[in-house]
Parts: structure tokens; sequence; C-alpha cells
């Protein structure tokens, strides 16, 4: 009997070891299913499409800004043609020039670039905010001078095995604490609402730079936790198995890439980006959306794709991948568009997304 209670908990301590840490299981993480809807612009589309970037440009000299104000100009016109709106999640890190820079044109230079930022959103575009880690002490200085804020603290301070990528959470949480954590996420979100939307509208959802969620289930609420106590409903980036492993995986298939995260009272949204060749949906790489879309009976999945506009950047590639890139986008977004008038799928934005899911919750 006892050998056979040995053998069993062997048994059961391979199958933990061999299956990868699946966030989308985790107790507090709900999966939701959106239901079709009548009456409303998209009730005849089988699938709605959600365009993200992460923006963190390179903005070592204004030569980098400028560089990146003709990506941007770029960007607003396929919108522009195309009908497609994106929902950009802003590196606040990268705006830091133009609050605390010393060098005047580079801050003037920066400035600018948020101009064009504010301006794609007055045009319908989405910004969102994105962190690799703690904002930088010079901008958290400039932030909490403005607004002092009591940052509350957390009991649970200690480290883990980390299975993840050493991005967002390990250098917010790991190295700084949880305190940081939260005064850097609620500092973030304020400059961003100030800088795009005048302080007239609020910043409402973060993705984690790295997919750096924190390494088990602990790290996972903790990390929702603080985005509640930041004032932020939403995530979108959730990553399955060991970082670098064959098991890692970004986000999840579609009908099964969105969540309730239960936070105390509280319950966030997590949108993630929907997985798929090198990791998860690209625009400027091969997939079949159209199969994508109609994958699914009797609900409306979501297809995330994910780019980063920095890979437009000269400093980013050789001119000829630049410009491979270049024109992959533009297929890529004749191809939404196309698809768009054959009623398949349905571009939106992260916030507009967010107001449909709020309503079905």
């Amino acid at each position: 009997m006892r050998r056979l209670a040995a053998l069993v908990l062997l048994l059961a301590i391979a199958c933990s070891k061999s299956t990868p840490e699946n966030p989308f299981k985790y107790p507090f993480v709900t999966p939701f299913h959106l239901k079709p809807q009548q009456g409303k612009p998209y009730s005849s589309y089988k699938a709605f499409y959600l365009l993200t970037e992460d923006f963190e440009p390179r903005v070592e000299s204004p030569s980098d800004i400028e560089n990146i104000r003709d990506v941007l100009k770029f960007a607003s016109d396929l919108s522009s043609r195309n009908k497609i709106q994106w929902t950009h999640f802003v590196d606040v890190n990268a705006l830091s020039p133009a609050f605390v820079s010393e060098d005047q044109q580079l801050k003037t230079s920066c400035q600018a670039m948020i101009a064009d930022l504010k301006a794609m959103s007055s045009g319908g575009d989405d910004c969102e905010l994105h962190l690799h880690g703690p904002l930088v002490p010079q901008l958290m200085d400039f932030a909490s001078a403005q607004d002092k804020l009591h940052i509350k603290g957390s009991t649970v301070e200690n480290a883990q095995p980390y299975r993840q990528r050493q991005s967002f959470f390990f250098h917010s949480f790991y190295r700084s604490g949880y305190r940081q954590l939260v005064a850097s996420l609620t500092y973030a979100k304020k400059l961003l609402e100030q800088a795009v939307y005048d302080g007239q509208k609020e910043v409402i959802a973060f993705r984690p730079g790295g997919w750096d969620h924190g390494s088990t289930s602990q790290d996972t609420f903790l990390y929702f936790e603080a985005l509640s106590a930041s004032g932020l409903m939403a995530n979108s980036g959730l990553s399955i198995g060991h970082f670098g492993g064959p098991d890692w995986r970004i986000g999840n298939d579609p009908g099964r890439n969105l969540a309730t995260v239960t936070v105390g009272e509280k319950q966030l949204f997590e949108v993630s980006p929907t997985a798929g060749p090198g990791g998860y949906v690209n625009p400027v790489s091969p997939s079949n959306l159209a199969k994508l879309a109609g994958s699914l009976r009797e609900e409306m999945p979501v297809i995330v794709a994910v780019y980063h506009l920095g890979a437009l950047q000269q400093t980013a590639g050789s001119e000829a991948d630049i410009n491979k890139q270049r024109e992959a986008l533009e297929e890529h977004f004749k191809n939404v568009a196309e698809l768009a008038s054959r009623t398949i799928v349905y571009p939106i934005t992260l916030r507009a997304l967010l107001e449909i899911m709020s309503e079905q919750r």
C-alpha cells in the first residue's frame, strides 16, 4: 500500500514537471466568451479583429524621433485608407525626454512625437499603457512632484524560481518591490492620460514588457492586484510555459484568449494575443485570418494581432528588411479591409472591445 502511495506521488510530481505553467487555468482566471448580439454594427460579422502594437521606439537623438514620426505617419495613413485603427501600448519611458531631457532639441522632438500619438488617438486610435520595468528615476521624480500619491505595499516580497523572461514584473517587483510596481503603473498611467488625452480620458489597459506577469500563480495574482490598485481594468498578454522552451506560448487560441480575473471584489479583463507562428498573430507574418475568424460557432472570437512600429525605425534593421515589413503591412491592411468588406472580421480597438465585454459580463 505504501509502495502504491509512493508511486502515485512520483507520478503526480512527474506530471507537474511536464505540464507547462498555464495562467489561463489559475483559479482566479475565468474564461470569457463573447456572445453574438443582434442589432449591433458587428452583428453580421464572424469575428473581431484587434490590431495592437507595442510602441517602444528608440529615442536617443532628435534623428531617432524624426524617424519614428515618419513611421507613425505611415501607420496613420494605413489606418485612414483601410479604416482599421491601431491600439498602441505606449512605453511611457520612451516619452521621458519630453518631460525630463536637458537637451532642448531632444525634448522638443519628443513632444512633437507625443503630439502625433495624440492626433492618431483623436482620429480613432487607442493608446494604452506598456512598460518593461519601473519608470526611470527621473520620470518618477517628475511625476511624483506633479501629484504625490500614497502607494500601499504588499505583504508578499519574496523571490521564487523564475520561469518567465525577466522583464516587466521581474524588474518592477523582484528588483524593486510591490510598492514600486504600483507606483510605476499609477504614475505612468497618469502621465499617458495627460500626454495623449489631456486628462479627459482614462488609460484603462496594460501590456507587460516581455509578456512578463510573473512566474507563478502567486506572482500573477500580485500582478493583477497591482493593476487593480493602479486603476487599470484590463491586461493584454498572458503567456504559457517556460520562456525560450518548447512549451513557450504567448496568448491563446481564438475563444480561449479572453478571461475575467477576480481580485478581491473587483474583476479585471484579460484580452490576450491570438497565438500563432512565432508566438502570436503578427501582421507582417503569414496567417489565415479567415480561418481563424470561422474557427468557432455560437460565440464571437477575437483575433488579437501584435506588432512593434519601432521595427520600422532605421536603427532597427537593414533598409531591405524595413521595406519588406512595410510592404507586408500594406498587404495585411488590404487583406483585413477585404475581409471586413465580406463581413468576416470587424476591426475594433481594445477600448471599444472592453465596452462590449463589460456589457456582456
